[in-house]
């Protein structure tokens, strides 16, 4: 944190952002979002969000945050005037989300161990097992769906095939 930091005294928003470097190659941001979150977080919870001492290296300065993360932002601060409303800011800043789009997906989420019982898992065993028939049945005549009739049309169409070798 403390060489993020340094980077962020010395390049600002640019430590942030990737560079190309000699027109070809991209190189990392110096600071990766994972840290820049942690210090943003520190500054809400400290109360030096909104502005960044160079010489302290204490803060976070809005203009760093994501494209649509300030006006999201500038809003809540104009509707929490009052000091007694800033924990309350604080704690709608911090659900504020970055991952816009993220892909759902098809699965179910796991949930936690605690949630997921060994009751509920044998259940769900048992029912998989009580379809396990039916399925194998529907993908055995699928499988002999797909096999060529016989005839001498196969038979010829194999000569051929062979004789080309």
């Amino acid at each position: 944190m403390r060489a993020a930091l340094r980077q962020l005294c010395r390049h600002g928003i640019e430590a942030l952002r990737p560079q190309k470097v000699n027109d070809k190659v991209w190189r990392k941001p110096a600071v990766s979002k994972r840290v820049a979150a942690d210090l943003r977080k520190l500054a809400l919870r400290n109360g030096t969000y909104g502005k960044f001492d160079v010489e302290l290296g204490v803060g976070w300065d809005p203009a760093w945050d994501t494209p649509d993360r300030p006006k999201k932002i500038m809003h809540q601060m104009d509707l929490a005037g009052d000091a007694a409303s800033s924990s309350t800011l604080i704690d709608n800043i911090l659900q504020i989300g970055s991952n816009k789009g993220a892909i759902e997906s098809i699965r179910p989420p796991k949930e936690h161990k605690r949630d997921r019982t060994r009751e509920s898992r044998a259940q769900k065993i048992e029912a998989l097992v009580a379809q396990a028939d039916e399925k194998i049945e529907e993908y055995r005549l699928e499988m002999e769906g797909k096999k060529p009739k016989p005839g001498i049309e196969e038979e010829f169409k194999r000569a051929v095939k062979g004789s080309s070798w």
